[in-house]
């Protein structure tokens, strides 16, 4: 695992599909939300995007933070155009807002991978003598080349 601070220079406006859940939620099997958005996700857009895009699971609209609260997730891709953005039909559109991010690169097989890069940004900040501190305004995936079965996650951590 590999982590770096990255300042994002320019929003990036990304639209896609959103649930609305909390992290105890995703502990149950019953209660889980987000692999069901990603299934759909994978059935009803991938194959519309272009091959080698990148896919982006946003966090957003946290009610507190990561132990307690709810959020909204978007699993979405990049739009350029205030056209594309009207022409998401039922879709979200959300705005990753430039600033500065912790970033957890990881490789390998998903859900897993991002499970990884997720629990070893968690243990980061729990860790009382992390020197960052959360915004919990905009966190994000950034599945590198769209694929969502095997290949790289970048998971931004948005830090004051």
């Amino acid at each position: 695992m590999t982590s770096q601070i990255k300042e994002l220079p320019e929003a990036i406006a990304c639209s896609g599909i959103s649930v609305r859940t909390t992290n105890n939620a995703e502990i149950s099997h019953d209660t889980a939300k987000l692999g069901r958005l990603w299934q759909k996700f994978y059935q009803n857009h991938v194959k519309q995007l272009s091959e080698g895009e990148d896919i982006y699971g946003i966090f957003h609209n946290y009610e507190s933070d990561d132990l307690v609260g709810a959020f909204d997730v978007v699993a979405s891709w990049k739009v350029d155009s205030e056209q594309e953005q009207q022409s998401a039909g039922n879709l979200v559109t959300v705005n990753i807002p430039a600033g500065k991010y912790l970033v957890f690169s990881e490789q390998g097989r998903m859900p897993n991978t991002v499970m990884n890069a997720w629990e070893k940004a968690w243990t980061y900040f729990n860790d009382p003598s992390c020197e960052h501190t959360r915004t919990y305004n905009v966190d994000f995936e950034q599945y590198v080349g769209g694929n969502l079965e095997f290949g790289q996650v970048d998971l931004y951590i948005g830090i004051e």
